[in-house]
């Protein structure tokens, strides 16, 4: 029954099951940490696997890129029981959502099981504003719309120290998301481990 259900899998399907199933420093099937991770995540896999991006019709909304196909995606296999949503609205794969899961893994190819763990890796433990930030900065135009632009550009400098910190971001990254020449950014950054 599995094995028919894969075959039938669409694209975009078949990369939710494996951002899901993707690993994490060696733990298999880590949770993604909620929805909009889900879309941010996948948004980064459209820009890399186009044809994603146009099952996904990913647009500019009100946190940013969204995309209603994802969504009902989600909304479909966690209705059907595959995928299940913890109180604090962690996405992860149920018993027959993993076996599902892990067959979509095996068959997919190198390159995109590489990938999607580097997108999950990345993206995974930021923070909400930071990932907003994150992705405001990499792909302004998904920002168009959102309600919390002001509110995370107000903060960009924070963010993006935070960012750099935690070392997902070079220092070039990370001015250019906090608005700062790399100098000035540098030059904080000193500031702050000499405190």
């Amino acid at each position: 029954m599995t094995s028919a259900l894969a075959s039938q899998l669409e694209k975009m399907e078949r990369f939710f099951f494996m951002l899901l199933y993707a690993p994490i420093d060696g733990s298999l099937s880590v949770p993604v940490h909620g929805e909009t991770w889900l879309q941010k995540e996948m948004y980064a896999l459209s820009r890399i696997f186009p044809d994603i991006e146009e099952d996904a019709d990913f647009e500019a909304y009100h946190y940013g890129s969204f995309s209603e196909s994802v969504d009902e995606v989600k909304d479909q296999y966690k209705n059907s029981k595959y995928v299940t949503k913890d109180p604090q609205g962690q996405l992860q794969l149920s018993a027959k959502g993993l076996e599902l899961a892990e067959e979509v893994w095996r068959a997919a190819t190198l390159e995109e099981r590489r990938v999607v763990q580097e997108v999950k890796q990345a993206y995974n433990d930021m923070g909400r504003d930071e990932l907003l930030l994150f992705m405001y900065g990499t792909y302004p135009e998904t920002a168009e719309n959102s309600d919390v632009r002001e509110r995370i550009m107000a903060n960009r400098r924070r963010l993006a120290l935070n960012l750099y910190k935690k070392g997902k971001v070079s220092y070039q990254k990370a001015a250019e998301l906090a608005g700062m020449r790399l100098d000035d950014f540098m030059q904080q950054v000193k500031i702050l481990v000499n405190q």
